[in-house]
């Protein structure tokens, strides 16, 4: 649309005369992706302008540049600059758009566990990883300068001989940003994501102790109750004496009947067990959710037994209250601390029994228990529904199937794969 006509010095209307601030036709150009954000220049002066709409109202910025590719650049700068201030309601800096929206996100977090949505650990894990390496990286750079190469040089730069990170952490570290991007795309700071490096996992299940193995452990355990093992410390370790407790040995046996990760101990207290008796026999654990899970657990019947007797020496201690926890209750404020002392015990009970790594070499930790005791329910189970069996333990299937029943062999259910079923006689009918 051509502009308002000036008037010449005279009074009278110059009809040529154009208004130099106005666009000038045919330099008008959307970029791409960005909505109504649109690039154009003006003879009054050599860069190129942008212009959008935001709040009923028309929004105009030089980009200070001369080139067409840097004005398209520019602009989509501009625009993450005026959203992600918006977001914030804080003055924009100009090097300041992914570290606004990755606190903004944060501040979204921290809402989430102050409703109980979410757990303590994560905010305190998201805050860490954004301090120590999202925002030393990431700070300097604009939402939408966000690119594949830049999220490449990312990843690529982490894992460092000093510092050798697992893929598994290079993840962790991946969806950390994907969810801030998306956090800005939310809110209109940038329209599309961009590309994301793919990185490759190479599932390394834990393992777990044969039927052989587990029985060896836990007469082991038994028999050392009570004894001191003194420990050599590591680098920037002391030494410490270290006692295999009665509660390592009724924590071997509920863990295996209980389908239970060992952080989940730091939770379980008595008012969280239910002892259920009637054509099944089981405990159910109805305890806070762990790992976004929070279905009541059911255990093996042989649970009932070991909680049984547990409960009942710790009532002869003054313990065993509902409030009381079921393993080392006796650190009621730092349950971080009574999971590495069991975690300490266990070491030591399979550095005794010899039960340290398996035939190939893998490392054995108290989850291993946990594996054991989903392995067993495969194992020995009739006809096993793995839903249900996901569902009681807190996981999905296709964890069971990647970590859990990886070191599921074809023979070890031997007789489900060769079981047949009996075909009934067909039914004679009576001639008319």
């Amino acid at each position: 649309m051509a502009g308002p006509r000036r008037k010449s010095p005279t009074g009278r209307v110059n009809p040529t005369k154009r208004d130099r601030t106005l666009p000038i036709p045919g330099s008008l150009a959307r970029v791409p992706g960005y909505g109504a954000l649109t690039i154009y220049k003006m003879e009054a002066s050599p860069f190129w302008y942008a212009r959008f709409y935001e709040d009923g109202k028309i929004i105009r910025r030089s980009l200070k540049v001369t080139g067409k590719s840097d004005a398209l650049k520019a602009a989509k700068n501009v625009f993450g600059q005026i959203k992600a201030s918006k977001i914030n309601r804080v003055p924009f800096n100009r090097h300041s758009g992914f570290e606004l929206c990755a606190r903004s996100l944060l501040k979204e977090v921290e809402a989430q566990v102050a409703r109980g949505e979410r757990t303590a650990v994560k905010i305190t894990n998201d805050r860490n990883r954004l301090e120590a390496d999202l925002l030393p990286y990431f700070g300097k750079y604009e939402i939408a300068d966000i690119d594949y190469a830049c999220i490449s040089g990312y990843i690529n730069g982490l894992a460092t001989p000093s510092r050798p990170l697992s893929v598994s952490t290079l993840k962790i570290h991946l969806s950390h940003l994907k969810t801030i991007m998306r956090h800005a795309q939310r809110m209109g700071v940038i329209t599309a994501q961009p590309a994301y490096p793919t990185l490759k996992t190479v599932d390394t299940p834990r393992p777990w102790f044969s039927a052989g193995e587990y029985g060896k452990l836990h007469a082991i355990c038994r028999a050392n109750i009570g004894r001191v093992f003194m420990k050599a410390g590591t680098k920037g370790e002391q030494k410490r004496n270290i006692t295999i407790s009665e509660d390592l040995y009724d924590l071997i046996l509920f863990m295996t009947n209980a389908f239970i990760r060992p952080s989940d101990i730091k939770v379980l207290q008595h008012k969280h067990v239910a002892v259920v008796r009637g054509a099944n026999t089981y405990l159910r654990l109805t305890y806070p959710p762990t790992k976004g899970h929070g279905n009541p657990v059911v255990t093996m019947p042989q649970a009932v037994t070991f909680y049984k007797r547990l409960l009942a020496r710790q009532k002869k201690i003054g313990l065993g209250k509902p409030e009381d926890y079921l393993f080392l209750p006796q650190y009621v404020e730092n349950r971080d601390y009574a999971l590495r002392q069991m975690s300490r015990q266990f070491d030591q009970l399979l550095a005794v029994a010899q039960l340290k790594t398996n035939a190939n070499g893998e490392s054995r930790t108290l989850y291993s228990l946990r594996h054991t005791s989903i392995m067993f329910c495969l194992t020995k189970g009739d006809q096993v529904n793995l839903i249900a069996l996901a569902r009681n333990a807190r996981t999905s299937t296709e964890m069971i199937d990647r970590f859990y029943a990886k070191h599921l062999t074809a023979e070890m259910n031997i007789e489900q794969l060769q079981s047949r079923r009996i075909r009934k006689p067909a039914v004679e009918q009576d001639e008319e």
